[in-house]
């Protein structure tokens, strides 16, 4: 089973609807098509840093005298990191755009997950929360903050 963070905008009037689901581990296609994918999910700083460690790789590779062996051992180093990293990028980008993580779920691919998703969020809905239903108002001014 994988498992996945379920992120939402509070803003929206209904946060499910647009709900973004991210896988936990590792990301093959961040790993295989890193400086690609960084751009599609406009992770502009984690585009600009695998620039630079390239860069930083190329130029190991000169200062070194290394032949294509190291250049693809570094290269290969290089997607793997991203591919381990790629997915908290991306929460942290949502993160910091105002989303909030919500839950935690699992599921057998990522369709499973988003039914187990909506059918938690379904049934927390259809439940009287524990504040509401301890609110209660004065008699004179009917407000809900009465000790």
């Amino acid at each position: 089973m994988k498992v996945y963070t379920v992120h939402t905008h509070p803003g929206d009037a209904d946060p499910m609807e647009n709900a973004i689901l991210i896988r936990e581990g590792f990301n093959f296609w961040a790993f295989l098509l890193s400086g690609l994918w960084a751009l599609y999910h406009r992770l502009w700083l984690g585009f600009f840093g695998l620039v630079a460690v390239s860069f930083l790789c190329t130029f190991a590779v000169e200062l070194f005298d290394g032949g294509p062996e190291m250049d693809f051992a570094l290269a290969l180093v290089t997607g793997i990191g991203f591919g381990l990293i790629a997915n908290d990028l991306r929460r942290r980008k949502l993160a910091a755009s105002g989303w909030k993580m919500v839950d935690i779920v699992a599921g057998h691919d990522e369709t499973d997950a988003e039914h187990r998703c909506f059918e938690r969020s379904k049934n927390s809905r259809l439940r009287v929360p524990h504040s509401a239903a301890a609110l209660t108002s004065t008699p004179s001014t009917g407000s809900p903050s009465y000790p």
